[in-house]
């Protein structure tokens, strides 16, 4: 097991989170303020711990770090025995800077230095004031605070002068470490343990942990390929003692736990925050999904009621033609009377021009008005939508209160929304809207302004000319028959029946060509109506699609990181 793996996965996982969160909250546009203390946070959360050793002379110092880390960290040239103190921390490039005549910052490239960081004392029998002032300056920040005896001279009082000096405060991160047991028999450790013990009670008053190891077995332990070897050198060193202690110390330090914990719980205030915008943005988006689908089903409902009065009035329109087609029907029969069916047969009279412009000039009038009247009735229809429209925009999207803050969201989101507010009071008030239908409606104006009257009455000359010249020839073949006027009368009497029977036969298709023609107009127009007010909502429907397929991923980071912060939250409480 490496040193303090417990607290390492735990950190790592908190730190990950951490970044993801950190991610999220750019991609958020989150305030400055959010940003920086995410950042302070990772930055603590990055925090190495922190050993300080503390030894005499040649105590067995720098194996004991090497023994303890598996590497060559602490060789001779790297830690010196000067008289100085020496913090090594992680770096880029390999460096000292002076922080004082008695301190000195070694920055190291070794991995182990990200997340430990070690402060190396001159030996306790060479250390002066200086020395003791910084030393204590580390002990309140220390992680554990590691004193070392060597067998070989494990009586040296300068250690334990040091450690009176320390508050009793911070003893509770001291343990002693006697090296090189290698170097004396079972026995004698037994005997020099038993004395350290003694007199770490006279000297500090209470019981530290206490752990005769031999640095050198347990560095080779570490380093070799044969097992059973490791097994006989590791149980030699009687170092596993030591590393349980140092990961229990670790990973169930208070303080560092707490930091942790204090680390995760900032991080989920601060996705709630986040994960309570995204959420409201998204339920906003939905929202307005549904309450454009509502318009969008009203104004179905309402071309399906603007359609169904245009059969109505349709129909109107039909009937009124139907009456002035009989209207019509009722003036030819009072022309073609007897007498001047024979005129016309025998010579004509010319009145049937004029017949004709009269006739055509009163069909003009009554289906111009018809279809006039049914014009203004689906204008004032559709006004009408226009001001219900509106008034479901009011209901739906006027309330503003309590839109998430999410940068740009709520801003083009309210720009979109006022422009349809401004395009709706536009378009259904006054001149706009006058001008609008005359648009809408000019292709069928223009139709009914000329040829509905010529629908109506344009072929009444050719009707009756056509009949004439067949009633002509039959007369002449009739008279020279010698039938005389009986049969030119009951000729007069079959084809005044036929010019009438053949006028209400084509009145009546011009009729329903007509009827269709404007049907297929009015329609036509109305499409083109409803389809404009629906292209009215297409910016913001786009604008909330576009913005739910970035929101839904979104919503997707936040479940995941608060399900990975969830679990961080419990691991820590369990450690």
């Amino acid at each position: 097991m490496n040193l303090a793996d417990a607290y390492f996965q735990s950190r790592a996982q908190l730190g990950t989170a951490l970044f993801a969160l950190n991610t999220l909250a750019h991609d958020l546009q989150a305030s400055p303020d959010t940003v920086r203390t995410l950042n302070e946070l990772g930055t603590s959360l990055r925090e190495p711990f922190l050993f300080v050793v503390v030894g005499e002379v040649k105590a067995g110092k720098s194996s004991l770090l090497n023994a303890i880390f598996g590497r060559e960290f602490c060789r001779v040239d790297v830690l010196p025995a000067t008289d100085k103190v020496y913090l090594f921390k992680h770096g880029e490039e390999e460096r000292d800077v002076p922080i004082s005549p008695q301190l000195i910052e070694c920055h190291r490239t070794a991995p182990i230095l990200r997340d430990f960081n070690i402060v190396d004392t001159p030996g306790t029998n060479t250390i002066v004031a200086e020395h003791e002032a910084i030393t204590r300056q580390f002990l309140p920040l220390a992680d554990l605070c590691i004193v070392v005896f060597s067998t070989a001279n494990p009586w040296g009082a300068s250690a334990w002068q040091f450690l009176q000096h320390v508050h009793r405060k911070w003893l509770k991160k001291v343990i002693f470490v006697l090296q090189q047991t290698d170097l004396r028999s079972p026995d004698e450790v037994a005997k020099i343990v038993e004395h350290m013990q003694q007199t770490m009670l006279q000297k500090v008053g209470e019981r530290c942990p206490l752990f005769p190891v031999s640095a050198r077995c347990a560095f080779e332990s570490k380093h070799t390929s044969d097992e059973p070897q490791r097994a006989q050198l590791w149980e030699k060193s009687g170092f596993g003692a030591l590393e349980d202690f140092i990961n229990k110390s670790v990973s169930d330090g208070t303080a560092r736990n707490d930091k942790l914990r204090s680390v995760c719980r900032s991080a989920q205030v601060i996705l709630d925050e986040h994960g309570s915008q995204v959420r409201g943005a998204a339920h906003t988006l939905d929202a307005d999904l549904r309450r454009l689908e509502e318009i969008r089903g009203s104004l179905r409902e309402r071309e399906e009621q603007s359609l169904r009065q245009t059969g109505g009035l349709l129909w109107t329109i039909a009937q009124n033609y139907e009456r002035a087609q009989l209207r019509g029907e009722e003036l030819l029969r009072q022309k073609l009377t007897l007498g001047k069916t024979l005129k016309l047969i025998f010579g004509g009279s010319g009145w049937e021009k004029s017949f004709q412009a009269e006739l055509e000039s009163k069909q003009r009038e009554s289906a111009t008005k018809s279809v006039a009247d049914a014009l203004e009735l689906i204008e004032a229809d559709l006004k009408s939508v226009w001001k219900q429209v509106h008034d479901l925009m009011q209901r739906h999207f006027a309330d503003q209160n309590g839109l998430p803050a999410l940068p740009d969201f709520a801003k083009q989101r309210q720009e979109l929304l006022n422009k349809i507010e401004l395009s709706l009071i536009e378009r259904g008030d006054g001149a706009a809207f006058e001008s609008q239908m005359a648009a809408l409606f000019s292709e069928t104006t223009n139709w009914l302004r000329v040829p509905v009257g010529v629908a109506a009455a344009g072929g009444i000359g050719a009707v009756i000319a056509a009949s004439l010249m067949k009633a002509a020839i039959l007369d002449i073949t009739m008279a020279v028959a010698g039938l005389g006027a009986t049969v030119g009368t009951l000729v007069a009497v079959v084809k005044r029946n036929k010019i009438l029977n053949q006028y209400s036969r084509q009145m009546a298709e011009r009729r329903e060509t007509m009827v269709r023609s404007i049907d297929e107009h009015l329609r036509h127009a109305l499409r083109r109506f409803y389809l404009e007010l629906e292209q009215t909502f297409q910016p913001l429907e786009a604008f909330c699609t576009a913005q739910k397929k970035v929101l839904d991923p979104l919503i997707a980071r936040v479940r995941k990181l608060e399900d990975t912060l969830g679990q961080c939250a419990a691991g820590l409480g369990a450690l």
